[in-house]
């Protein structure tokens, strides 16, 4: 699942704005991708700086995997 979060960094930073996390749970089958990117943001973002980097993309897996969200 790492690789779909990663493939979803559509401006190469690095590190998935809340934009890229809402396309990555629409395509995960999110029936509120907006609102379940906002809470995983929350949930992951130790650093506060309104992205989910590399040192916490294991994590926000983490939290998808526990909410159910598996690749297909």
């Amino acid at each position: 699942m790492k690789g779909l979060f990663r493939r979803y960094d559509a401006d190469g930073d690095s590190r998935l704005s809340m934009e890229e996390l809402k396309n990555a749970f629409s395509s995960l089958g999110s029936f509120a991708p907006g609102w379940r990117a906002i809470r995983a943001l929350c949930r992951v973002d130790k650093n506060s700086d309104g992205f989910v980097d590399e040192q916490e993309l294991d994590n926000l897996v983490r939290y998808a995997a526990k909410r159910g969200y598996t690749l297909k």
